[in-house]
């Protein structure tokens, strides 16, 4: 075992509205693959940053399967550790210096163990807290689900409550990111198979030509689960587990964090961004853990803040997406954030790290920070805005109009939706959506664009959004697209929130139903959440359509079984918007 010592500077970094006290400061030791034994004799490895003064110390575990040895591994563990606190960075089973075989999500027993192992070390005081975002939330996650004796406290961003709802939304392939993922699994399982151990960190993920052939040719595969692109069936063989079960299915039980919330028994702090995709699943998490955790402290010390972010863990310099900046206040400083949360609970911190506001939430349009008591907010009201168009309402030149009063007289807009040539879901990254300018896409003749007129005063949107639709399709199954969009005086079309629902999902994800062709249903779509001004003299704007491409996976519209179908169909879509068929955008409209 080779050890390395490092020494770290202290670092002062204010948190508005926190009293700034200097960290403790420590020298530290780093040991590499320190291994710990699972139940079934499994040797799972990691690295070891701890203060090199004698004594015991609490300690900060992380489980990730992209490797411990990272770029920013040196500074921001060592930093953490400096402070007094033992930081665990371990490697899941079958990643990198890890042993056995990987089971992607399947962390709940092996971070138990973990968890046991690391409060045993000769330098912990038997407090252990978890950290990360993403798969690393996660790992803490279901980890805590087991009440692991020594786990104190949890700081998740990033994360889902439901696997199935972050696999599959509204019955839709998340494609981009569950392909993109799982070929950046086969790739690194492959290259840790075959070269030798010492040499298994390597670059993580697809390069240049890999990238290129993902955009450009395997997201549009057909039949889904006939791809084999770098091997991923034989290096990445969960992806197709998932294809197998479209359905919510006894298979997702195991991962549903959110049926297990009344186990918990340890505070969290929860971190996401608007424009993450994992934000519903860190809303759920949040409101179920408050509402239903197994103790009482556990209730009460559930903490939330949601920015101006997408997937990424968002830093001071977090203040842009994209070409759209947010402002100087935007950004946060969710490292120094994190270690005042972990020495509050772990060595008797500031307890001003956990008093105040449950809630802090960042108004996009005002630009702005706000703390609130709850999530959503109840002082919010739930306001329909119904559509009604002459008939037109295609593209952003056509004729569809939002009201606060429902259209009395029959109405309809129709349009065809190819699978051959999808609605494109434009600039994102990983796991996350942008802030993008829909007007390119309004000029489709497949989507429907329904605008209120120039707002007379401010109208602020802070909680869930909610899309119901009176439709009728010519197939026997496809999807409708809901996109939430703030047009600025300008014409800049402002994307905020989007959904999808595959139609024969629209009475729940564990009861599919075909439709009728031309037989038309009401169906809602969840089109996620956020908080946002819409100011004087903007629209509110709501776009229809039956593809959001490579975001989701196309529905080829012949009710046939997922993922088998080769076969492409165009379908018939029709959107009613009458008495009979009040189709409606439902807002939480906070009073001002």
């Amino acid at each position: 075992m080779s050890v390395k010592q490092l020494t770290v500077a202290s670092l002062l970094i204010s948190i508005p509205g926190h009293a700034q006290k200097p960290p403790a400061h420590f020298e530290i030791t780093v040991e590499k693959n320190v291994p710990a034994t699972m139940r079934d004799g499994t040797i799972l490895r990691a690295d070891v940053y701890r203060p090199r003064d004698a004594g015991r110390f609490p300690a900060l575990l992380q489980r990730t399967p992209y490797s411990k040895n990272s770029s920013r591994a040196a500074q921001e563990f060592s930093a953490l550790a400096s402070r007094g606190f033992v930081v665990v960075i371990q490697d899941t089973r079958g990643r990198y210096m890890s042993d056995g075989e990987a089971r992607p999500h399947d962390e709940a027993e092996d971070g138990f163990d973990t968890i046991a192992a690391v409060a045993k070390l000769p330098y912990v005081n038997g407090k252990v807290g978890m950290f990360g975002g993403s798969y690393l939330a996660t790992t803490q996650l279901l980890a805590a689900t087991l009440k692991p004796p020594a786990l104190v406290a949890l700081f998740p961003a990033s994360s889902y409550a439901s696997r199935y709802d972050m696999v599959f939304q509204g019955g839709a392939f998340y494609l981009s990111d569950g392909l993109g993922w799982n070929l950046g699994q086969a790739v690194d399982v492959r290259r840790r198979i075959l070269t030798p151990q010492a040499d298994r960190d390597g670059p993580t993920g697809l390069n240049r030509d890999e990238s290129k052939a993902f955009r450009e040719q395997w997201l549009w595969h057909t039949p889904l689960k006939s791809i084999d692109a770098l091997e991923i069936r034989k290096y990445a063989p969960g992806y197709f587990l998932m294809l197998d079960h479209p359905t919510y299915d006894a298979y997702w039980k195991t991962f549903d964090i959110a049926a297990k919330h009344d186990q918990f028994q340890v505070p969290a702090h929860h971190l996401t961004g608007w424009y993450d995709t994992l934000l519903t699943g860190t809303l759920r998490n949040f409101t179920g853990l408050r509402a239903h955790a197994g103790s009482e402290q556990a209730r009460r010390y559930q903490r939330l803040i949601v920015g101006p972010w997408t997937h990424a863990r968002p830093t001071l310099e977090s203040t842009k997406i994209g070409d759209v900046d947010f402002g100087p206040t935007a950004g946060l400083d969710s490292q120094e954030l994190m270690a005042r949360w972990f020495a509050f609970w772990l060595r008797d911190g500031d307890r001003a790290a956990v008093e105040g506001a449950a809630v802090r939430i960042f108004v996009m349009g005002e630009n702005r920070w706000r703390d609130e008591q709850e999530w959503p907010l109840a002082r919010a009201r739930s306001t329909a805005y119904y559509l009604g168009s002459d008939g037109h309402a295609n593209t952003a030149s056509g004729d569809g109009g939002l009201s606060l009063l429902a259209k009395s007289r029959a109405s309809a807009d129709r349009f065809v939706y190819d699978p051959s040539d999808p609605a494109p879901t434009g600039e994102r990254g990983g796991y996350s959506r942008t802030p993008s300018d829909q007007r390119e896409t309004e000029k489709r003749a497949d989507v429907l664009v329904y605008s209120t007129r120039p707002l007379a005063e401010n109208v602020e949107v802070t909680g869930p959004v909610s899309v119901t639709l009176w439709v009728a399709s010519s197939a026997r199954d496809t999807d409708f697209t809901a996109k939430l969009v703030d047009v600025f005086p300008d014409g800049t079309a402002r994307a905020l929130s989007d959904g999808i629902l595959r139609a024969r999902y629209r009475n729940g994800q564990s009861k599919p139903e075909l439709l009728k062709p031309d037989e038309p249903v009401e169906i809602t779509i969840d089109a996620g959440a956020t908080s946002n001004l819409f100011k004087t003299g903007h629209r509110i704007r709501l776009d229809i359509s039956s593809s959001n491409f490579p975001r989701f996976d196309r529905n080829p519209n012949t009710g046939g079984a997922f993922g088998e179908e080769s076969k492409l169909l165009r379908a018939e879509q029709t959107v009613l918007h009458d008495a009979n068929h009040p189709s409606r955008l439902t807002l939480p409209v906070v009073p001002r």
